[in-house]
């Protein structure tokens, strides 16, 4: 999914939900002065302050959908994270809040009498603020967003404190002592083990821990799916504001031309994304070797350059040589395999003997192996 359609879903929800507490805070605080209700007025400017996360929420989604620049060659993804930190903390702060708040109930209760059209809008409240989670968790799986997700257990939240505040009520009208306060000191250690799940979520995410196990070998079994790929190493993934990335290597057949390899990994590329959404991206590294050889082959072998330079001493003096149109190097295991590219002309058996010199001359260097020949019209 595009970083700037994810954006507008996020964008959307939260505005939405922003409208929703907006009017519920208005008629929790009105009824709650009304009804006598300091449980619901208090309740009202919970929601009220929840605009301002709404507003956190809307300002983390539009600068994460910038795109990526100089700076931020990986994107804008960190924000929402940072976001998603703030968001539990708000939760862990609201949890203590309300958890003091219970105690000191307990400790110094006072004698409410609340109207009981209040449990009304207290009930009211949890219906709309369960809706709320409902209905921003879902768009949160389905947009793969951590701030989003953030937001919905934040919403979560609100309709457990407003569940306290209908028990608080109801107590009250029945003469119940205490089970308003020890039914907020309950919800609020739940509220604030939420907060930390998601604090600590988001700062897996900052330290760059990898994906879901279990994710991570689905897409490992997706790309062996690929006929040509030999074998696959050094898969590393990561997490950016709910979103993946990965990078991979990829073992595939030495005598692969680089343009067929990067179809290869072109074609791997497009198939992650498409099963699974939440990748957003996926970096394929092509070997023709596996890289515990590789080490070895690489401090040994020498470049083209050298190659080029000791296959001209080799060949000197002869005259074949000057009618190569290509020389390519395929580094394998231990030694290099040298194909050269004659023109069509010179596949004649009067060429035969010349283009049997250049063979053995090319062989008697010790890091070469096998010389392939081959002519072109």
């Amino acid at each position: 999914m595009e970083i700037e359609q994810r954006h507008k879903i996020t964008q959307r929800v939260t505005l939405t939900g922003a409208a929703v507490n907006c009017a519920l805070a208005s008629l929790q605080i009105t009824f709650g002065l009304l009804g006598k209700s300091q449980a619901l007025l208090a309740d009202g400017f919970h929601t009220l302050s929840d605009l301002s996360t709404d507003f956190i929420v809307l300002y983390a989604s539009k600068r994460a959908a910038k795109a990526a620049d100089e700076d931020h060659p990986y994107g804008h993804g960190r924000i929402e994270t940072l976001a998603s930190m703030l968001l539990g903390g708000i939760l862990v702060t609201v949890g203590v809040g309300i958890g003091l708040r219970g105690i000191d109930s307990i400790v110094d209760p006072l004698q409410i009498n609340p109207e009981a059209i209040t449990i009304v809008f207290a009930l009211l409240a949890v219906v709309a603020k369960e809706g709320l989670y409902r209905y921003t968790l879902r768009a949160a799986r389905k947009n793969h967003s951590s701030l989003l997700e953030s937001n919905a257990w934040h919403h979560r939240s609100d309709a457990l404190s407003s569940i306290v505040v209908v028990i608080g009520i109801s107590a009250q009208l029945l003469g119940v002592p205490y089970m308003d306060a020890l039914a907020a000191i309950v919800v609020a250690v739940m509220i604030s083990l939420m907060g930390f799940r998601l604090g600590q979520k988001a700062l897996y995410e900052l330290i760059d821990t990898g994906l879901d196990l279990d994710l991570v070998g689905e897409v490992r079994q997706a790309m062996q799916g690929n006929a040509s790929v030999v074998g696959i190493h050094n898969l590393r993934t990561r997490s950016m504001g709910g979103l993946g990335y990965i990078d991979a290597h990829i073992e595939v057949d030495s005598d692969l031309t680089v343009s067929e390899a990067h179809f290869i990994a072109h074609n791997i590329e497009h198939l992650v994304k498409k099963q699974f959404p939440q990748i957003i991206d996926v970096q394929i590294h092509i070997d023709p070797l596996d890289d515990a050889v590789k080490e070895s082959v690489l401090a040994k072998l020498p470049e083209r350059e050298a190659i080029e330079q000791d296959l001209q001493q080799a060949w000197d003096g002869l005259s074949e040589s000057k009618q190569i149109l290509q020389t390519k190097l395929h580094y394998l295991d231990r030694l290099i395999e040298v194909d050269l590219v004659l023109p069509a002309s010179m596949c004649t058996p009067e060429h035969a003997d010349g283009v049997g010199k250049l063979q053995t001359a090319a062989n008697s260097l010790d890091y070469i192996g096998k010389v392939n020949i081959y002519y072109v019209t």
